[in-house]
């Protein structure tokens, strides 16, 4: 017997156990989820919940006034990239600012204030539990990596590549700040491959005291490994064999005994992420930055 998960209508997929995690919702959105039982041939009637997420919360250095409502700016092209009136017309409707409530929620010296609709407008919503690795499409961060030679680390498309020599051959992936209780079982999913199709060869994954081995076939292929012991250690490594070329993507870490399919960890592709802290600008006013996005609340 097996759950068959909905949003709405949508069929996200089927589960074996109890209990799953829902990836892709957006802050302050209302969701229906459904839940049916499967055999194989036949599926009970659903049954549903109607839930809605908090919204982002947001921290600014003053004193307002708890449970008040606020008006905040968000505006594209904040720092003069793009002329205003030439920015993509799927920018706010064409226009590069919008407004929106907040409602403040606590004061002790500076205020949070959480966001009454969400910032992005669309989301991929799929079963399975929040990826915990910055950069994990394509891994940024590198130690201990053989840079002898014009292949090793080396970002291209939308892959990554190293070569291992002896013990210098590990690229890692910080954790995320968020949700990561060090000590206990994971489960991990990547995509890998090397310059030789026909080229075999094993490479480890994990951390650095509880590494695992994974044999990989050549060509790029989805590859998983379920309840991965990972201990206490602060970072997550890929190690290619000696003199071996290994290519590496669309990286996930997730709690849980399933692996499932790659989505990025939120502070990747978020507007603002939760928690912000907004600064106050020299005119007295308040701002958050992500690029070339911000968000303004002027007292």
């Amino acid at each position: 017997m097996s759950y068959r998960i909905y949003n709405g209508t949508q069929l996200l997929g089927d589960v074996n156990n109890k209990s799953t995690g829902i990836n892709g919702l957006l802050p302050a959105t209302s969701y229906q989820f459904g839940v049916s039982n499967y055999d194989g041939n036949r599926e009970s009637l659903k049954t549903t919940i109607n839930v809605k997420t908090r919204g982002i919360r947001l921290i600014i250095p003053t004193s307002l006034t708890v449970n008040s409502i606020i008006t905040l700016n968000c505006q594209e092209y904040s720092l003069g990239l793009v002329p205003i009136g030439t920015e993509p017309a799927d920018m706010f409707g064409g226009g590069n600012k919008r407004n929106i409530q907040a409602k403040v929620i606590s004061v002790d010296g500076k205020s949070t204030v959480e966001l009454l609709e969400p910032l992005e407008s669309s989301s991929t919503v799929s079963l399975g539990g929040t990826n915990l690795l910055k950069d994990s499409l394509i891994p940024l961060t590198a130690s201990d990596v053989w840079i002898a030679d014009s292949v090793s680390n080396q970002i291209v498309d939308d892959y990554v590549r190293i070569r291992g020599l002896g013990d210098n051959n590990r690229i890692y992936q910080p954790f995320s700040n968020n949700g990561l209780n060090a000590d206990g079982y994971y489960s991990i999913s990547f995509y890998a491959g090397n310059d030789n199709n026909n080229d075999e060869f094993d490479v480890q994954v994990g951390t650095w005291n509880s590494l695992q081995t994974v044999h990989v076939t050549g060509s790029f292929k989805l590859y998983k490994l379920e309840n991965v012991w990972l201990g206490g250690n602060p970072a997550f490594s890929f190690v290619a064999p000696f003199n071996k070329v290994v290519r590496l993507k669309k990286i996930k870490l997730e709690k849980g005994s399933k692996a499932t399919d790659w989505l990025p960890i939120p502070e990747d592709t978020q507007y603002i992420v939760d928690n912000t802290q907004m600064n106050k600008l020299q005119d007295g006013s308040f701002a958050a930055f992500n690029g070339y996005r911000a968000i303004y609340f002027n007292q």
